[in-house]
Order: structure tokens, then C-alpha cells, then sequence
């Protein structure tokens, strides 16, 4: 059976992932496109300590009694926002919906909410950490730009207005499967569900808005809450481990 102590054990290590969590996600409160990140904590695991159809006090109990091993972080789901917040840059963008830009990187493609694009020195759209705009857009160095809302990118020169690019964005079935890959950039899982590549403003991917980004999906007040919440149980646990060893040392003092 699972012993008093490891099962406060479990309490701590637990809360103490859950602090780790909302303290990054508070660090985090003014990254753009920011998936705050909320942990699920579930019961470990349990073990019977009396069957069902036991007799106690000459009474048959039908219902098994059994106790759980404490608690584990069972997962750490990331929640987006669409709060948008002006910009002074107008390679800025934010999204209107649910959707995600398409980025490349060394290892691969991968997703973002940060619309945080600049212009390197060949014009074309990249992130600040070098990630790039997938499929590729190239904005002519000197000449005037504007990206609709639906994604669509017009250069102005000499010779008149033309389309350079379209920006395309990626639904995922399942936002919360998705796995952090740093520098706000997310990855696929098995859990995220397959893609779907559409047009800014297409099932329910949501229109874009230039000189802006996405909030960061981190609530304050909700992450401080949180905060003393986690700390009360942190607490709580530890509490649990010192009762435990009080009454160790109760029985190791009992005079027989």
C-alpha cells in the first residue's frame, strides 16, 4: 500500500510543477501569441485494500476500498487569445480567429500566434528568430506593401500595383495538443490533429490585421489566483509530511 509519506511526496512534486507553470506563464504575460499554458493535475494511481465482499463486524461489504497513490501533472494545455494589440511595424499581424501562421525552421514546419515579422535582407518575411513565413512572401526592397485582411500582399512601384504574395494560415483540429517548441513557435502531436491550409478569413482561421499582434493568452489576475491556490496546497502537502513523521515518532516512543 502506498505509504502517507510518498503520497505527500507526490503533493509536492506536483504543486510544485503547477507553480513552475503559472510562474512561466506570468513571466509570459506580455509575449505576443503566448498560449498560456494551464496544468491538468490527476490522482496517481490506486491499489485495493479490500476487496469487495469482504466481511467486517460480521457484515459483508460489498463495494472494494482502495486509496491513490497522491497526485501527478497529468498534462499542460495551451490557450490562445485573440485580443489584438496595435503595432508601429506594418509587417506586423495579428489574427482575427483561430488560426495559426505557417512558419519554416531547421527542423521543420511549425505554428505560431506571435505575427511578429520583420523584413530581412532579401524582403522576405521572417520572425525575429529567423523562422520564415511559409509558404514564402518577398516584399521588393524600396516599394510600398499592403496585406489585406484576407492575406493577400500588394507591392506599389514604379511600374503600377501587382500581388507578390498570398500569406496562408493553418487550422489545427485540436489547439490544445499542440507542443511548445520555444521562441513561440508550437509543434504537432498526435493529439493536435492533422492541419488544414486555407486563406486568412476561412473557416474560421480569421482575418488579419496589419501594424498589430495577438495578446499574450495569459490572465493576471486568474495566474495570480492561481498562485496562492497552489501555494495553499504546496502547503497543505508539505503539512501532510510533517504529520506523517510526528506520528512515526509518536510510535517509535510508545512504552510496551
Amino acid at each position: 500500500m502506498f505509504s502517507v509519506l510518498g503520497i505527500g511526496a507526490s503533493g509536492l512534486t506536483t504543486e510544485s510543477d503547477v507553480l513552475n507553470v503559472i510562474a512561466a506563464n506570468i513571466a509570459n504575460v506580455n509575449t505576443p501569441g503566448y498560449g498560456s499554458q494551464e496544468p491538468q493535475v490527476a490522482s496517481g494511481a490506486s491499489t485495493t485494500v479490500r476487496p469487495a465482499g469482504a466481511s467486517l463486524l460480521g457484515q459483508t461489504l460489498n463495494g472494494p476500498l482502495s486509496v491513490n497513490a497522491g497526485a501527478v501533472l497529468a498534462g499542460n494545455v495551451p490557450e490562445f487569445s485573440s485580443t489584438v494589440e496595435p503595432t508601429q511595424s506594418a509587417t506586423n499581424l495579428a489574427i482575427q480567429g483561430n488560426g495559426f501562421f505557417i512558419v519554416s525552421t531547421p527542423n521543420g514546419l511549425a505554428f505560431t500566434r506571435a505575427g511578429l515579422f520583420e523584413l530581412d535582407a532579401n524582403g522576405e518575411l521572417v520572425l525575429p528568430n529567423g523562422a520564415k513565413l511559409y509558404p514564402p512572401v518577398y516584399l521588393p526592397l524600396g516599394e510600398n506593401f499592403r496585406i489585406s485582411a484576407t492575406g493577400v500582399v500588394t507591392a506599389s512601384g514604379p511600374t503600377g500595383s501587382k500581388v507578390v504574395g498570398q500569406i496562408k494560415l493553418a487550422m489545427i483540429p485540436n489547439p490544445a495538443g499542440l507542443v511548445s517548441l520555444g521562441n513561440n513557435l508550437y509543434g504537432l502531436t498526435a493529439n493536435s490533429g492533422t492541419p488544414q491550409v486555407v486563406n486568412p478569413g476561412q473557416n474560421g482561421s480569421g482575418l488579419l490585421q496589419a501594424s498589430a499582434v495577438n495578446q499574450s493568452g495569459v490572465s493576471l489576475a486568474e495566474s495570480l489566483v492561481n498562485l496562492i491556490q497552489a501555494e495553499t496546497a504546496y502547503s497543505a502537502n508539505a503539512k501532510v509530511i510533517a504529520v506523517d513523521q510526528q506520528v512515526i515518532q509518536s510510535t517509535t516512543n510508545l512504552q510496551v
